[in-house]
């Protein structure tokens, strides 16, 4: 996917836009991870991470792969 589609994806996640851009930028690293790792997955589902990566960042959480791969297993990859 290229990366101006996944971070326009991210950025529709409401809250996203209340991140500073360090952690914005974190959590669109995070995000393309992710994706890589989805491969063709729906929308749906690349929403549902795009949240949980938010709420993960919301609670702290600033590691890029601790945050691709808790999102991912939240939505059971």
């Amino acid at each position: 996917m290229p990366k101006d589609v996944s971070e326009s994806a991210m950025a529709q996640v409401p809250p996203f836009a209340n991140f500073d851009p360090e952690t914005a930028a974190i959590l669109g690293a995070a995000y393309d991870e992710a994706l890589a790792r989805l491969l063709d997955r729906p929308d749906l589902v690349r929403e549902l991470v795009a949240k949980h990566l938010v709420a993960l960042a919301t609670r702290g959480e600033r590691n890029i792969h601790k945050l691709c791969d808790e999102a991912l297993i939240a939505e059971g990859f």
